[in-house]
């Protein structure tokens, strides 16, 4: 028989709320049975047994709890079939209540005090991971940092959590709130804390650069505190219930695109379960103007690496090869990634760009890259560095005259000729040409004087730094150069007095 409570909840729900069996049966686990004899009676039955009723399985509670001794996480289906092998022959219900009621309590669970945040004083960062979304091998992520006064949310949808992508986000996300926080938390990521033991935290220090870059003070949350970082995990878990649920995604661009339209309207234009407010009208009442300006100087968030050309003219990154012209082969080259292309540098002058894959184990080849390459080589017959030799003497009838210069000198020939074919793939065979007829002028060889000759051709010199500004007004101040040709005047000046006083002197003995 039913509990005189779960009777009474029953009734008040059924004729207080109107709620049918079903329902009822789903909130309370009652089966409907009983549920439905006590609203045809509608009324509370009490039970007229007052000791304990016996049960099928009293014999066989003791080897029971031996057995949940011994393995205090038993299931109720282990437990049955280990009964049923002593003659156990009552239901599994029975000992499922039983194992419930002889587990050991619960620990109490700990209170916690509800943080409040100044307007403009913290913003709390973390992940989300909602995994192979495309079927390409590559997981997607969130990236969500949320406003603890107003709760101003922004997400932004990423293939990687590396640090560049991560500092990238935050760079989008300040630019969208129109200012920084005075602190950032974050849930012990990796990319922003290297080491923790207890309350002693070591942050990354290219992490930590970043945060002294926009005068931001960065903390860590404890372990086990979800109160710390309550805003940004309910923020993720709005994110899952109502922007992921149920959206069709064409590709990565398309998450993105509906990701802000939602992120604009439905997320930040609504009525905020806690605050009652709308964080977007909250936010530019009164926390917009709390917020810190952002560095007036940005950031740099892509990823420099270096990489010496292989044979194959193709670079690495993440497993992919990107191919660069085959001319550069052996020399160093500078990527700088970022979340949609990769850059290749040869000496701070861009060589090529591709689009950035996040795929794995993929080759891209521009055809124009290796362009030439088996007219110049020729067949296998020909010395190693013979093609790359021909190839430097049909750039025109000066190269060939340079290089027979570098041939009688202790130069390197092959480190001259493969820069040689370098500087023509970045300057241009033309321009190569006309900077060696002007070096030969000069009685100048070398690739190194050939590249300062191009680089000031091009207008691409050393230029003076900007000067140093300072605090104090009166320190910037710029005194201006003296005109000194006013004193060659006053000079001429003197001179022409004397002269003339020469002059009068001479008229005078004249007299």
């Amino acid at each position: 028989m039913l509990s005189p409570e779960i009777q009474s909840e029953i009734l008040a729900l059924h004729y207080g709320q109107g709620k049918s069996l079903r329902s009822i049966e789903r909130e309370l686990g009652v089966c409907r049975k009983s549920i439905r004899r006590v609203v045809a009676r509608r009324s509370v039955e009490f039970s007229p047994v007052t000791g304990p009723r016996s049960s099928i399985l009293d014999s066989f509670k003791p080897l029971g709890k031996e057995v949940l001794r011994r393995d205090p996480y038993v299931t109720s289906t282990g437990l049955f079939h280990r009964l049923r092998k002593d003659g156990y022959m009552g239901g599994k219900t029975v000992v499922k209540d039983w194992l419930r009621s002889e587990r050991a309590p619960k620990a109490p669970r700990e209170a916690f005090l509800r943080l409040d945040f100044q307007p403009g004083e913290c913003a709390q960062v973390d992940w989300g991971e909602f995994g192979d979304v495309f079927h390409d091998g590559v997981k997607i992520h969130a990236f969500i940092m949320v406003l603890a006064y107003s709760r101003l949310l922004y997400v932004e949808f990423t293939r990687s959590e590396r640090f560049e992508e991560f500092v990238r986000c935050h760079e989008n996300a300040f630019r969208y709130f129109g200012g920084v926080p005075r602190e950032c938390w974050y849930d012990n990521l990796a990319t922003a804390v290297t080491d923790r033991m207890g309350k002693i935290v070591r942050f990354n220090s290219r992490f930590f650069a970043y945060m002294g870059h926009h005068s931001i003070r960065p903390h860590a949350c404890n372990p086990a505190r979800g109160n710390e970082k309550g805003r940004v995990e309910g923020g993720v878990k709005l994110i899952r219930n109502s922007f992921w649920s149920g959206r069709i995604f064409k590709n990565f661009a398309d998450l993105q695109a509906q990701a802000v339209e939602w992120m604009n309207s439905a997320c930040n234009e609504r009525e905020h379960r806690t605050t009652r407010k709308i964080p977007r009208l909250h936010f530019e009442a009164e926390e917009k103007p709390a917020l810190l300006p952002m560095n007036v100087h940005p950031f740099d968030t892509d990823e420099v690496i270096s990489r010496v050309v292989p044979p194959d003219f193709h670079v690495l990154f993440e497993t992919n090869r990107y191919s660069v012209p085959w001319t550069l082969v052996g020399m160093t080259v500078t990527m700088r990634i970022n979340g949609e292309k990769i850059r290749v540098f040869y000496n701070e002058r861009q060589v090529c760009s591709h689009d950035r894959l996040y795929r794995k184990h993929q080759v891209v080849t521009i055809e124009p890259h290796r362009a030439g390459l088996l007219e110049r080589k020729g067949g296998g017959e020909r010395a190693r560095d013979g093609w790359q030799l021909a190839a430097a003497k049909n750039i025109g009838p000066e190269i060939e005259k340079y290089i027979g210069l570098l041939r009688s000198g202790q130069r390197s020939l092959r480190h001259e000729i493969a820069r040689l074919l370098a500087l023509s793939t970045i300057y241009g065979e033309a321009a190569v040409h006309d900077a060696v007829r002007e070096m030969l002028a000069s009685s100048i060889v070398g690739v190194n004087n050939l590249e300062i000759f191009l680089r000031n051709t091009r207008g691409e010199g050393q230029r003076a730094p900007e000067p140093i500004a300072f605090a104090n007004q009166k320190l910037n101040r710029i005194v201006p150069t003296p005109d000194l040709r006013r004193f060659d005047a006053l000079l001429f000046r003197e001179d022409e007095k004397a002269g003339a006083s020469d002059k009068d002197k001479d008229n005078g003995n004249d007299d």
